[in-house]
């Protein structure tokens, strides 16, 4: 089933066209990875699809929705999230309230002053199921800013997964991060619980991409110049030459 739709987007800095006719689809569960050179405009993409930027032309549809000139608050509700490549903790709270807050933002439920934070007993449970799964139970009540890179980028990805999206957007997820924290990461976006999300990332680790992504988007000079499979972006000649930097064989 397609859930997303991007047709045609251009949009230019002044005379910088950033990107020039980008067009493709999602489907329901479908791990895509969006990769290029810097500067290519993949990280562009993704605010174009979060609203951050309004394309000077073209169309983003999500679930029918024309939502290309929609803000960002309004497309979180039909199940776009997006985890940033920059850290978006809050760090000296712990690490359990960073995912109440989450939870609480996306069920809209009151919080009262006087009440006890035990009384949120639906909240607590299923915060503790989203740190269980990332292996982050035993250190709820920490601050995140004493958790280890790797485990903050872990508690984020939880946070763009709370409000059990339909299309989550991730920014080089696995940036900063030792080979074992990567695979960490990349087993919970192959998880079963998350089979039904669909997530379109930048990366430039490449084990993240070949690993997790059922297609691949190559970005070049703000055009998709590459579609495919990963085999068969490995196969393509002009992206080994272009990405990977070789060159054909005489």
């Amino acid at each position: 089933m397609e859930i997303l739709r991007v047709e045609e987007i251009f949009l230019a800095f002044g005379g910088l066209q950033v990107l020039q006719g980008i067009s493709f689809t999602m489907k329901k569960g479908e791990k895509v990875a969006l990769i290029g050179p810097n500067g290519a405009g993949k990280t562009t993409v993704l605010n174009v699809l979060t609203g951050l930027i309004a394309p000077q032309s073209g169309t983003i549809n999500l679930l029918g929705h024309n939502i290309t000139h929609w803000p960002t608050h309004a497309r979180a509700p039909l199940g776009l999230s997006r985890s940033f490549q920059v850290s978006s903790l809050f760090p000296q709270l712990s690490v359990l309230s960073n995912v109440l807050l989450a939870l609480h933002g996306i069920q809209g439920t009151s919080w009262h002053m006087l009440r006890a934070i035990t009384a949120y007993r639906a909240k607590l449970d299923k915060a503790d199921e989203l740190l269980e799964s990332v292996d982050l139970l035993s250190k709820r009540d920490i601050p995140a800013r004493s958790l280890s890179h790797g485990e903050q980028r872990r508690l984020e990805l939880i946070l763009a997964l709370a409000s059990n999206p339909l299309v989550l957007l991730l920014d080089e997820p696995t940036a900063g991060l030792t080979g074992d924290e990567s695979a960490a990461l990349a087993e919970i976006l192959r998880s079963p619980s998350n089979k039904d999300v669909a997530a379109l990332f930048v990366a430039h680790d490449l084990d993240l991409v070949f690993t997790v992504a059922e297609r691949i988007l190559v970005l070049y000079y703000g055009t998709v110049m590459a579609e495919g499979t990963p085999e068969e972006i490995q196969a393509n000649q002009s992206v080994r030459e272009i990405y990977l930097g070789e060159t054909k064989s005489a």
